[in-house]
């Protein structure tokens, strides 16, 4: 075990470097010969994403969630990576059950037979930290069970590590964005995804509110669950990842659209208590029935947040963007000392060109790129935004909702969808429902990686200049490369001693 630990770190070590390194180079050498810096991030996509893919796919764990939010995002994200990770919403590598009957053995004390008489070896769904089979109960019932991995914990330490280097990376280029937050959410969450008592609190706790908006929750059976097993009802059908979501019907599919946003919005802004992980592996179809599944990654709002976002809301209904900048600085986005004036000018920008548009038409148009330079370059200047704890894993759910729902509605935008709800929720009583004009905006604002570094290094900046050590990184990692990105790192590697080259000639 401790071998494949290291080999994973190792890999993604490689990986890190290779996929950095390229994307940097590549968009240092877009200043002095913008097709060749094109092409060249275009190779990267090609070679990258399925490399990232497949070593997602082969070492699991958390970077099965990272794949998932990443083929949940084809708006904003590489199509080939959405592309590459799109299995990975549904199905995670295979364990031997021999493996989980380790797991079993443990949690029930050497009895399992007294608990599950019947369990099918042959897994129903393989989990990003388990794997779920059916089993049946003493008195013959037929259940789900979510078994753990027992070698999740050293898995799941080494891609902290790994995701803590990689942020702390992105920060060196992205001055300003709030890393050290991202990674302390991430790892609160996967923390609590360990321990299945948790899911089990969360689920029965969620279940009487999604069945009021046709979402259903299998219910746990307690007496059979323990910290890594969780035994619940079994719910018939297949998941909306598996399914040509196109071929349903669009009556059903808007029906669908809708339930998850009003489940959704139930969940965050009047419980204050939301599943963190809504992406298309985890809704089951069973014709006009829809289930929720997997609770382990959660979170709260306190009830002065939820009483914010209903002024938020207010807001949104009527598209005032000043009166949302006010309440995001209540929430505390917003720092003081702030360009406050400067600030609404944008968001009125912003929200005036997105409020309306579809985001898959947005993506790669002129309007796009204009208005996200406007926003970096605006952001660059401005050193007064924050993301309070609770916002990381809120943006990210409302992320995955809008990717979902742009799949099942690709005509509208979620804001669109939202709005008749959000206006009458307003107008009825000063309650809560959403973040989502804030969370949209802020997502656009998050253009793809490789654009945002571009026109970070566009900026002019003093200080000594890394790019032969860049290329001598993705250099070493091109030999390091695993079968078959080698040659596509090499190719990278070559490249990046050009721009090397290229680099000192000008300096």
């Amino acid at each position: 075990m401790a071998f494949a630990v290291v080999r994973r770190g190792g890999e993604g070590l490689l990986l890190i470097a290779a996929l950095g390194g390229s994307y940097l180079l590549a968009a240092r050498l877009r200043r002095w010969w913008p097709s060749a810096g094109e092409a060249w991030r275009t190779s990267i996509h090609r070679w990258g994403a399925p490399w990232f893919a497949s070593y997602c796919r082969r070492h699991g764990a958390l970077l099965i969630k990272l794949g998932q939010a990443v083929a949940s995002r084809p708006d904003l994200l590489p199509l080939m990576y959405v592309d590459a990770c799109a299995p990975l919403r549904d199905q995670a590598p295979a364990r031997p059950f021999a493996a989980l009957r380790r797991t079993l053995n443990r949690a029930y004390e050497g009895r399992v037979a007294d608990h599950l008489p019947w369990i099918d070896e042959a897994p129903l769904a393989s989990a990003s930290f388990g794997h779920v089979h059916r089993a049946r109960l003493p008195d013959g019932t037929l259940v789900a069970i979510k078994i753990q991995h027992p070698d999740l914990g050293p898995k799941v330490a080494m891609d902290l590590s790994l995701l803590r280097l990689a942020l702390r990376l992105f920060a060196v280029a992205t001055p300003g964005w709030p890393t050290a937050m991202v990674y302390d959410e991430i790892a609160r969450t996967s923390r609590e995804e360990q321990d299945y008592l948790c899911e089990a609190d969360a689920s029965e706790r969620l279940r009487p509110v999604l069945a009021k908006r046709g979402l259903l929750v299998p219910q746990v059976r307690r007496e059979h669950t323990r910290d890594q097993v969780l035994v619940m009802e079994f719910a018939h059908g297949a998941t909306l990842a598996s399914m040509r979501i196109a071929e349903l019907d669009p009556a059903l599919r808007r029906d669908f659209a809708m339930r998850i946003i009003d489940g959704w919005l139930d969940m965050a802004l009047e419980v204050g208590f939301f599943h963190g992980d809504p992406h298309a592996g985890n809704f089951i179809v069973n014709g006009d029935q829809l289930w929720l599944i997997d609770f382990g990654m959660t979170a709260s709002l306190g009830s002065s947040e939820r009483l914010l976002y209903t002024r938020f809301l207010s807001c949104v209904a009527r598209s005032d963007t000043d009166g949302m900048i006010d309440v995001l600085t209540e929430l505390g986005v917003v720092l003081p000392g702030a360009d406050l004036a400067g600030l609404k000018i944008l968001a009125r920008d912003v929200f005036g060109q997105l409020a309306h548009l579809n985001p898959r038409t947005f993506k790669n148009s002129r309007r796009e790129k204009e208005l996200s330079d406007k926003v970096a370059s605006f952001l660059r200047r401005m050193h007064g935004l924050a993301f309070p704890r609770h916002t990381i894993l809120l943006t990210r759910a409302l992320g995955l909702v809008e990717g979902l729902v742009g799949e099942l509605v690709p005509e509208d935008s979620l804001l669109t969808l939202a709005r008749p709800r959000l206006a009458r929720l307003a107008s009825l009583r000063g309650r809560v429902r959403d973040l989502l004009a804030d969370a949209t905006a802020r997502l656009r604002r998050l253009a793809d990686l490789p654009e945002r570094i571009e026109r970070l290094l566009s900026a002019p900046r003093s200080g000594p200049d890394f790019t032969p050590l860049l290329a001598a990184l993705i250099l070493i990692a091109a030999l390091q490369a695993p079968e078959p990105y080698r040659v596509w790192a090499a190719t990278a590697a070559a490249l990046a001693v050009i721009a090397s080259l290229l680099s000192r000639s000008r300096s």
